[in-house]
């Protein structure tokens, strides 16, 4: 294969030849400058090709220089890939201040190649790239760059290059994924590395040609390669005659720009570090799909499973053979079909092996007439999805393309070595994780169902997940059960969890690290924190500390009770809103009743607390009442009697409560008054003939409809029996509708269908039942008929209303009377 075709260097200024003298210029007796593309198997291959043949003096590889200390571990043989450096800084208190990035690392990354390498043959080998604190520093002034980075590996500049994609395009390849492995991971074990090189070089140069100047001053491109440059000169520099060259790993798109900065000389660019509060870097675990993930959008190659048995395949052949390089991939291949078979038989999917012989035929078949030596990634999953997917390839082949594709990405996960010096805190997090029976192994999300009533265990395992949520740390969220916090399904026994061990939940655990060296320490450090800032607001919120109050419990702090209880105690006596003080009494109830989760009914204080909300409660709810405010306070007035209904309600003073009913049913609000008028029917305190009178008086006497609804409204909101059984209501109800017009109906609609919301069907089954024995029959019918659309139905009735319009005219309006 020639380099790159000269007619595919059009309107460039480039010509095959002009490209290889580039490739040329990177590689000399003292200088070696290894253009490689992020997580290659291809370069990896080739690098170890180079050590075998031009064992260099010193190994200089692309990365932030902070990263030096961790090179011993990162090589040490106990290591197991998938790794990543986790970096982040701090530049000040403000919350898009604090940048955090990964540097990923597999078995066949070549910088990862390279430093094994070198450690084995005792070469010296640092980073020479811009500290992750200075490249933020460069970033930190344009407003359309990003405020947070993912991965300090970044190869945006290939996808979005328009002479990779003409390239691409011209040579039949779908995007630059394909284009890459076609022209490099294929061919790579029959070339020598210097014809490798120059092939990257050119590949890399045209990359670089859509790159304007000022974008690549803007991203901090030019900087860092001015830093990298400057290092070289320093090794070149401090280089021995007759030493091995000096051997540069970085980027291609930054290898081919190095000759020329190192030939009119650089120097050392100067960035402030003035504003850096915080930084700090650590060895932590990594995973394939992460690395898939992050793949997509940031750097190296998609399908890291596959590769990494492309790279185990290739290690098999050592030796350059320009025969026979198809052997390595076809073997690789065939163990991924039968991979995705076999996942899919566990599917029940059925996949006899005349299809996986014809998949394996027409995955060669596709490669040879795409122009290849052997198969790459898109030749096999086109032949799993031709001849796996026995059906629609959107319907039946929904499974097969997410088997493929997991098996494709892998579920691998990293091993940091021994005296990694991991946090303390990421090591207690995972030993009670464990402990807990969680499993960490690999990155595959997981369920687990707590039981809290009945297993002290569970409920621990509960306080480690409720604190990693707390701290912000990615690792499970849950998906069910109750919510002692915001009071939501309190009726369920058990919590539903999906939890994932993951890169990301080693970095924050990392960052998490400055609250503590062990879970417990760190979450109530971090609860501390949230009490001050709360306190710090100057608000008395007696909502929001039995908030704090009831999460100290879900979380386990028993031990630091103390303050959450006397911030509550002073925000009850001082916090003004009414609906505040009814959720803080709520909450305070929850805690005396729910003894195992949360285990706070022996709290000392606790029921004196509840009586003092209580009390302040019942004494602001009898104060004025605006419009806007009166269906909270119907709401809050329903939580105040459930709350009475319960064991911990049993202490209280309910004639309490019943005096501010009382006083809240002469309010002129019609929503609340009517609101009030059902508690005390329901309470024995309205007789039923009393009701139905107010009842009449309320929806005949008054002159406007809707204020006839809202009274009618605020009475089903508390005591929705009513509607069955008080006759009258209906009675009158149905009365007053057939006094209505068409747009006095139309106005009070809303407010009809509100009243009648929280019905259950089987409720509103038997409101429609009293309904149709008004009229004289037994039921109302079907009410839903699903051959009529909507539409058809408004257009049917507007045609009624027009013929009753003609036939009125006509005078025979009695005509419409049935």
């Amino acid at each position: 294969m020639s380099l790159i075709a000269d007619a595919s260097l059009a309107g460039t200024g480039l010509d095959s030849a002009s490209l290889r003298a580039l490739g040329q210029s990177l590689a000399s007796d003292e200088l070696i400058v290894f253009a490689v593309r992020h997580h290659s198997p291809g370069c990896a291959w080739q690098l170890q090709q180079l050590f075998a043949s031009h064992p260099p003096s010193v190994v200089l590889v692309e990365g932030p220089r902070s990263f030096d200390p961790l090179l011993p571990l990162l090589v040490h043989p106990e290591a197991q890939m998938p790794l990543a450096i986790y970096t982040y800084a701090v530049g000040g208190a403000a919350a898009d201040s604090r940048r955090a990035a990964y540097y990923p690392f597999c078995d066949y990354s070549p910088e990862l190649v390279a430093l094994r390498a070198a450690a084995a043959q005792g070469i010296p080998a640092r980073f020479i790239d811009l500290d992750f604190a200075e490249q933020c520093a460069l970033e930190a002034s344009p407003p359309e760059v990003e405020l947070r980075q993912d991965s300090l590996l970044d190869e945006g500049h290939y996808r979005r290059s328009e002479h990779l994609q003409r390239l691409a395009s011209q040579l039949g390849c779908r995007d630059h994924e394909e284009l890459w492995e076609h022209l490099f991971e294929v061919p790579a074990t029959r070339l020598d590395w210097p014809e490798h090189l120059t092939r990257v070089a050119a590949y890399c140069q045209l990359a670089r040609l859509d790159c304007s100047h000022d974008e690549l001053h803007v991203d901090g491109t030019l900087a860092r390669e001015a830093e990298m440059a400057w290092h070289i000169q320093q090794a070149l520099a401090a280089r021995r005659p007759g030493e091995g060259p000096v051997l540069v790993v970085v980027g291609g798109l930054h290898a081919v720009a190095l000759p020329g900065l190192l030939a009119t000389g650089v120097e050392r660019p100067a960035i402030s570090r003035a504003g850096l509060t915080d930084e700090a870097s650590a060895l932590i675990r990594y995973s394939f799909d992460r690395l898939e993930r992050l793949n997509g959008y940031a750097a190296g190659m998609t399908a890291p499973a596959w590769h990494q048995r492309l790279w185990h395949a290739q290690l098999k052949h050592p030796q350059r053979n320009a025969q026979a390089p198809a052997r390595p991939r076809q073997a690789a291949a065939l163990e991924l079909l039968f991979e995705v078979a076999e996942k899919l038989r566990e599917q029940d999917v059925a996949l006899p092996l005349p299809t996986l012989t014809a998949a394996y035929e027409q995955m060669l078949r596709l490669a040879t007439l795409r122009g290849r030596d052997a198969p790459i990634r898109v030749d096999v999953d086109d032949a799993i999805l031709s001849c796996f997917i026995q059906g629609n390839a959107d319907a039946d082949g929904v499974r097969v393309r997410q088997v493929a594709r997991a098996c494709f990405t892998g579920q691998a996960l990293g091993r940091v070595p021994p005296g990694a010096g991991t946090p303390p805190l990421v090591r207690d997090v995972e030993y009670r994780a464990r402990h807990q029976r969680l499993k960490l192994h690999d990155s595959q999300p997981r369920r687990v169902v707590l039981d809290l009533y009945r297993r002290a265990e569970h409920r621990r395992s509960s306080q480690l997940l409720h604190g990693l949520l707390l701290l912000g740390i990615p690792f499970a969220w849950r998906t069910g059960g109750p919510d002692f916090v915001n009071g939501h399904g309190l009726h369920l026994l058990q919590e539903h969890w999906e939890y994932a061990w993951t890169a990301s939940t080693e970095g924050a655990l990392v960052e998490a690290s400055v609250y503590g060296a062990t879970l417990p320490q760190a979450v109530a450090n971090r609860f501390a924190q949230r009490l001050e800032q709360q306190a710090g607001d100057g608000v008395a919120d007696a909502r929001g500390a039995a908030v704090l109050l009831v999460q100290a419990c879900v979380l386990g702090l028993h031990e630091q009770l103390a303050t959450p209880l006397q911030r509550l105690a002073e925000a009850i006596g001082a916090d003004p809103v009414f609906a505040s003080l009814v959720a803080a009494t709520a909450s305070l109830s929850l805690l005396l009743e729910s003894h195992e989760p949360l285990q706070a009914a022996h709290l000392p204080g606790l029921p004196g607390l509840l009586r003092s909300a209580y009390q302040r409660a019942t004494y602001l709810g009898a104060q004025g009442v605006s419009e806007a405010e009166a269906t909270g306070h119907v709401a809050c007035l329903v939580q105040l009697r459930e709350l009475l209904a319960g064991a911990a309600g049993a202490e209280l003073d309910q004639a309490l409560y019943w005096a501010l009913v009382s006083q809240l049913h002469q309010q002129p609000n019609l929503l609340l008054r009517g609101a009030c008028a059902g508690l005390l029917y329901l309470a024995g305190r309205l007789s039923e003939a009393q009701l139905a009178t107010e009842l009449a008086g309320h929806l005949h006497g008054l002159r406007q409809p809707q204020e006839a609804v809202a009274y009618l409204r605020g009475l089903l909101s508390t005591a929705r029996e009513s509607a069955w059984q008080i006759p009258s209501l209906l009675e009158v109800l149905d009365q007053l509708l057939n006094q209505w017009g068409e747009a006095q109906f139309v106005a009070c609609l809303p407010e009809l269908r509100l009243a009648f919301a929280e019905m259950t069907p089987r409720e509103t089954d038997r409101i429609a039942t009293r309904v149709a024995q008004l009229h004289g029959a037994d039921d109302l019918g079907r009410l839903r008929h699903a051959m009529l659309h909507a539409d058809q139905v408004q257009a049917n009735l507007r045609l009624s209303q027009s013929l009753a319009l003609v036939l009125q005219g006509d005078g025979l309006a009695p005509w419409m009377t049935p």
